[in-house]
């Protein structure tokens, strides 16, 4: 398409020329879910530990993410790594490691051999889904508390002021204060190395992390585009870019979110969003928005 009127949708446009040139015939957005036992400390809109519920929804089609998908006739693939209550649904891949994860204010999130498994189930999420079929593909995660496991792990990567990474996740603003105490306290209490993905995930968490930074290593190393959704998935990210330095260049970042820590992770990352769509809901909507847009545009 003459990309000389369409703005920054050009930005999109030429990015998927560049990366498929063969066009987008099929995509999917892969979600995976667990639990954070930091939600405990209740800065969230959602009751702790109660993930099961948004992928319950997602499963009967009710979440806008699934809505649109349904509508466009794509998949959501949906992955159970971390759940702390199963999900009786056969839609729903069963690949649980832990009913939740500890939380981090008082312990560390995850051993590393569970650490360790959630990248492995995030590599073999790969057969799993026969991710070969599509195009390319968009990532989400639903994991009640998890943008607070996120801005932990930026903090340590990036070096930066907790004040310039945190935001209000689900809820309103009022939260913020507490959030960076309880990340304040939980950095405190530990030793930390900014290159050890393995150990950071350990510390903060969460399963639905380790999967996406396992998944999207099995994607650049299958040299598949991949298109993130909000905060968690872009620090997902860059923890793969910690073990694979060609990460950045197989991924498109299609938007900011209200996070603030958003755009300083896309940086380290090289990565420009295309859109500032400051949309704080993640669960795979700003990923499967793109890849319409992205489908409709290279016509």
């Amino acid at each position: 398409m003459n990309s000389l009127h369409l703005g920054k949708f050009a930005v999109l446009n030429n990015k998927i020329e560049q990366s498929l040139p063969q066009g987008i015939n099929d995509y999917a957005v892969l979600i995976f879910a667990g639990d954070n036992g930091v939600s405990l400390e209740n800065f969230s809109s959602y009751p702790p530990l109660t993930s099961r519920d948004i992928v319950i929804s997602h499963l009967k089609g009710e979440s806008p993410t699934a809505a649109l998908l349904n509508r466009l006739r794509k998949q959501e693939i949906m992955v159970d790594v971390g759940l702390c209550h199963k999900v009786n649904d056969d839609k729903i891949l069963q690949r649980n490691i832990a009913r939740g994860s500890n939380n981090f204010l008082y312990n560390d999130a995850l051993e590393k051999a569970q650490v360790e498994k959630g990248i492995e189930v995030g590599l073999s999420a790969w057969e799993d889904v026969a991710a070969e079929k599509f195009d390319i593909i968009g990532v989400g995660e639903i994991g009640i508390g998890n943008t607070l496991c996120a801005a932990g792990l930026a903090a340590i990567i990036t070096g930066l002021e907790l004040e310039y990474l945190v935001g209000s996740g689900s809820a309103s603003d009022k939260v913020i204060n507490k959030k960076i105490d309880i990340l304040s306290k939980a950095i405190n209490l530990r030793s930390l190395d900014p290159n050890d993905v393995i150990d950071l995930l350990a510390r903060f968490g969460g399963l639905e992390l380790a999967a996406l930074t396992g998944f999207i290593l099995a994607a650049v190393k299958n040299k598949k585009i991949i298109m993130l959704d909000g905060y968690v998935t872009a620090v997902a990210a860059l923890l793969a870019s910690r073990i694979d330095s060609g990460v950045p260049s197989f991924l498109i970042a299609p938007s900011t979110t209200g996070e603030p820590g958003h755009g300083p992770v896309l940086e380290q990352l090289g990565l420009k969003p295309v859109f500032d769509f400051a949309v704080n809901y993640g669960e795979g909507l700003v990923a499967a928005i793109a890849l319409f847009l992205a489908e409709v545009l290279f016509q």
